[in-house]
């Protein structure tokens, strides 16, 4: 039920992101990326519930794909710095 709750979520944000402010990024450059990395988030918070949180910690660090989870944390704390 959590994860359905959070994948919801998620596609809210998504489609605002890309509906409301894809068009006028622009001019509102910080509410599309506020929305587009709240989404991330939530897809990220929707797996942790579905896999549990130590299994899904534990494969998310795992040698082979930490540098992509480096590298997707860099992205949208950048994301959100600038």
């Amino acid at each position: 039920m959590y994860f359905g709750i959070l994948l919801a979520t998620r596609v809210f944000f998504i489609f605002i992101s890309f509906t409301m402010f894809l068009p006028i990024m622009v001019l509102i450059t910080q509410k599309l990326s506020i929305c587009f990395t709240l989404g991330r988030i939530f897809i990220i918070g929707s797996f942790f519930v579905l896999k549990g949180p130590q299994n899904q910690f534990t494969d998310m660090t795992s040698k082979e794909r930490l540098p992509f989870i480096v590298g997707f944390i860099g992205s949208m704390v950048s994301t959100l710095y600038v």
